[in-house]
C-alpha cells in the first residue's frame, strides 16, 4: 500500500509538472509574440551576441521566450531534476534513494545547453576551412570582400558557419567600422580558428589586393592541420569519456538491481542508507560531467 501511494503521488506531481510547464511555455509565447517579431526584422534578438548565455540557452532550448532564457533554462532544469526524480520511484527505488536521479537530472540539464553550443562551434570549425580556400579563390575574380562572402554564403547549405556569415554581414553593413570589431571580436569568443577568419577578413576589406587572396589560402591549409589535429584529440576524449560513461552506467545499473530486489530493498529501508545510496549517485554524476568540462577546456 505505500509503494502504490508513492506511485500515485509521483504520478500526480508529473501530470501537474505537466500543466504548469505547459502554461508557462504558452503565456511565454503569447507574451514574447511581438517580440519574435522585431527580431525578425532586426531587432533585439537577432542582436543577441553568438557568445552570450542568452543565444546559447535559446540555442538548446528554441521555444525560449526573448528575455526570459534564464527563467526558461531554471524551468527545463527543474523539469529535468523532477524527471530524473520521478523515473526511478517508477522501477520501485525508494524515494529517498531516487534523489540521485533528481540531481543527475538538474546537472544534465546543464550539460545539454552547453554541449549544443560546443556542436556549434565544432560545425563551424569543420566547415571553415574550405569556406576560406573557395573565398581565396573567388578574390581572384571579386576583389570585394564582403560581395565574395556573400556569394560564398548564399551557395554553402544551410548551417551554423552560413548563418553567422549572413548576420555578420548584416551587422557590418549596418555599423561599418564598428560592426567589423563587434564582428571580429565575436569570432574570437566562438573559437579561435573563427577569431582568425575574421582578422583576415577585415584586413582584405581594408587593404585588399591578390597578396590577401594568399594569405586566405595559406591559412585554411594551416587550419586545416590545426582542426585536423584537435579532431584527433577530441577522438581520444571521446572515447576516454566512453569509457567513465560506461562505468558510470555500470554503476547505475548495479545500485538499481540492488534497489529493486524485493530482499535486497529491505536493507535499504532505513532513511540514512538511501541517503547514503543518493549521495554516492549524485557525486559520481557530478564527477562526470566535472570530467568532461576539464576535458572541454583542454581541447
Amino acid at each position: 500500500m505505500g509503494e502504490a501511494a508513492v506511485l500515485a503521488a509521483a504520478a500526480s506531481a508529473a501530470a501537474l509538472a505537466f500543466f504548469l510547464i505547459d502554461a508557462f511555455v504558452r503565456r511565454a509565447a503569447s507574451r514574447g509574440a511581438a517580440r519574435r517579431l522585431e527580431a525578425f526584422a532586426g531587432g533585439r534578438e537577432a542582436e543577441l551576441p553568438v557568445s552570450s548565455r542568452a543565444f546559447q540557452i535559446r540555442l538548446a532550448l528554441p521555444w525560449a521566450p526573448p528575455g526570459r532564457e534564464e527563467e526558461a533554462f531554471l524551468l527545463f532544469r527543474l523539469g529535468a531534476a523532477g524527471l530524473g526524480g520521478l523515473l526511478p520511484l517508477a522501477f520501485g527505488i525508494p524515494p529517498l534513494a531516487a534523489l540521485a536521479g533528481a540531481a543527475v537530472g538538474f546537472m544534465a540539464a546543464g550539460e545539454m545547453i552547453r554541449g549544443r553550443f560546443d556542436r556549434m562551434v565544432r560545425e563551424i570549425e569543420e566547415e571553415l576551412p574550405v569556406f576560406l580556400e573557395r573565398l581565396a579563390a573567388l578574390l581572384q575574380i571579386t576583389p570585394h570582400i564582403l560581395v565574395a562572402v556573400e556569394e560564398l554564403a548564399e551557395a554553402m547549405e544551410a548551417g551554423d558557419l552560413r548563418s553567422w556569415l549572413e548576420r555578420s554581414l548584416a551587422r557590418i553593413r549596418q555599423e561599418g567600422e564598428k560592426g567589423w570589431q563587434d564582428v571580429q571580436d565575436e569570432a574570437w569568443q566562438i573559437s579561435p580558428a573563427l577569431g582568425l577568419a575574421a582578422f583576415l577578413m577585415r584586413r582584405a576589406h581594408e587593404t585588399g589586393g591578390p597578396g590577401y587572396g594568399q594569405a586566405l589560402a595559406a591559412a585554411a591549409g594551416r587550419l586545416g592541420r590545426i582542426l585536423a589535429a584537435r579532431d584527433q584529440a577530441r577522438a581520444k576524449a571521446d572515447g576516454v569519456m566512453g569509457a567513465v560513461r560506461t562505468m558510470a552506467l555500470a554503476l547505475a545499473g548495479v545500485l538499481f538491481l540492488f534497489l529493486a530486489n524485493p530482499m535486497m530493498r529491505q536493507a535499504v529501508r532505513d532513511p540514512l542508507v538511501q541517503v547514503g545510496y543518493a549521495a554516492a549517485v549524485a557525486v559520481a554524476g557530478y564527477g562526470f560531467f566535472f570530467i568532461r568540462d576539464m576535458v572541454r577546456e583542454a581541447i
